[in-house]
């Protein structure tokens, strides 16, 4: 940890006991020295790529069984259903798949297979 701040310019750590656990804190670069614009896109990146990932998980999922709610996708897949409903929104807003059948019995199919 002491060498990777040094090797990115930043303060070395501080190491801390305190009430049976054991802390480091990390002090940032002063401020204009470009270390939030790294740290976003840092937090942007891997956000993003784990979305992304879920997204495409969840739209294999569909393909492989057609017709599922997002309740049964949820349970299946192990995520809660408020973001299954949002990448389905992403998915839907993409064109990639579509609802099929009455709102209380239909499901989600994947458009074009």
């Amino acid at each position: 940890m002491i060498e990777g701040c040094a090797t990115n310019g930043n303060p070395k750590p501080e190491f801390k006991e305190m009430t049976g656990a054991f802390v480091v804190k990390f002090i940032r670069k002063p401020a204009g020295e470009g270390v939030n614009e790294g740290i976003s896109e840092g937090v942007n990146e891997g956000a993003n790529g784990g979305i992304n990932e879920g997204i495409n998980r969840i739209l294999e999922f569909i393909r492989k069984n057609p017709g599922k709610r997002v309740v049964e996708i949820a349970v299946a897949s192990n995520v809660p259903s408020k973001t299954i409903e949002r990448w389905i929104r992403k998915l839907r807003e993409q064109g990639k798949i579509t609802f099929t059948g009455p709102r209380k019995s239909g499901g989600y199919f994947v458009i074009g297979h």
